[in-house]
C-alpha cells in the first residue's frame, strides 16, 4: 500500500509540476505582448495586432516572472479569449525527464507485479504477531494455555489444560514382539506366549511416559520382557506377575516410577 501510495504522489506532484509550467508559460507570455504593445502603442487595432505577432511569434523563452500590475498594457486587457492563443501549437509541453520516467516505470512495474502476487495468493493482511489474527479470540489469550479450535465461534482460543482434554494413546499387543511407536502411552499385552516389548531409543523428549501392562493375566507363565537401556541396565527387565505393570518416564534415559 505504501508503493501505491507513493506511485499517485508522484503522479500528482507531475501534474502539479504541469500546471506550474502552463501558468508560467501564460504569465512570460503576457509580459511578451505587454512589452509589444508598449512599443506598438501608437497603432491602432490592439486585437489585430496581437493575431499578427502571434502568428510571427516563436516558441517562448522569456524568463518566468509575474508581472506588476503598473506595468501592464491596457490594451491587452481588452482582447477577448487570450489563453486561447497560449494553447495554441507554439507553446509545448514541458517534458517530463528521464529520471521521472524511469522512475515512474518502477512504480508501476512493482504495482503490476504486486497485483499479479495478490491476484495468484490472496492479497494477506501482512501480520506476523498470531493473537492480532483476525480468527484468534483474543479475549482468551492467557499464559500457560493452549490453542484449539472452537467450531461455534469459528475461531482459534487458549483454553486451559484439562485432565479431560489429555487422550492417551492406546495399543493391544497380540504379537510375540512390539516396537512402542511414538504416539504410544500405554501398551496392553495379551498374547499366550512370552512376548518381548521394545522401548523407543530415538526422537525423545523430556518427560515422555510409557506404561506396559499384562492384560492376560498370564504373564506368570508367558512372560513380557521389555529391551532397553532402563534406570542406566541395559539389560531392561521382565514383568512376570500375573496383570503386572511398569510405568517408566523419560528424562535422560528411561526410568520405573
Amino acid at each position: 500500500m505504501n508503493q501505491l501510495n507513493d506511485l499517485f504522489s508522484l503522479l500528482a506532484e507531475e501534474k502539479r509540476k504541469k500546471k506550474e509550467f502552463e501558468d508560467r508559460i501564460k504569465t512570460a507570455a503576457r509580459k511578451d505582448f505587454n512589452e509589444v504593445f508598449q512599443q506598438l502603442s501608437p497603432h491602432s487595432k490592439p486585437k489585430e495586432i496581437v493575431q499578427e505577432v502571434l502568428i510571427e511569434t516563436k516558441p517562448i523563452s522569456t524568463p518566468i516572472g509575474e508581472i506588476p500590475a503598473s506595468q501592464q498594457n491596457p490594451a491587452i486587457a481588452d482582447l477577448p479569449d487570450i489563453d486561447k492563443y497560449l494553447r495554441t501549437p507554439q507553446v509545448s509541453e514541458p517534458n517530463t525527464s528521464e529520471y521521472d520516467i524511469n522512475l515512474i516505470n518502477k512504480k508501476i512495474k512493482f504495482l503490476e507485479q504486486w497485483i499479479s502476487k495478490i491476484n495468484n495468493a490472496g492479497p494477506g493482511g501482512g501480520e506476523v504477531n498470531l493473537r492480532y489474527l483476525d480468527d484468534i479470540d483474543r479475549s482468551t489469550i492467557s499464559d500457560m494455555r493452549f490453542l484449539r479450535y472452537n467450531a461455534t465461534k469459528k475461531k482459534f482460543e487458549f483454553a486451559e489444560v484439562n485432565p479431560h482434554d489429555i487422550v492417551y494413546t492406546t495399543q493391544l499387543v497380540t504379537t510375540s514382539t512390539y516396537t512402542v511407536d511414538s504416539d504410544d502411552y500405554y501398551v496392553g499385552v495379551n498374547y499366550a506366549g512370552p512376548c518381548t516389548i521394545t522401548l523407543p531409543t530415538t526422537s525423545l523428549s523430556s518427560g515422555r511416559s510409557i506404561v506396559i501392562k499384562d492384560e492376560s493375566g498370564a504373564a506368570e507363565t508367558n512372560p513380557i520382557t521389555v529391551v532397553g537401556t532402563v534406570d542406566n541396565d541395559a539389560g531392561g527387565f521382565i514383568i512376570q506377575i500375573n496383570n503386572g505393570a511398569t510405568q517408566l518416564i523419560y528424562r535422560d534415559g528411561w526410568r520405573i516410577i
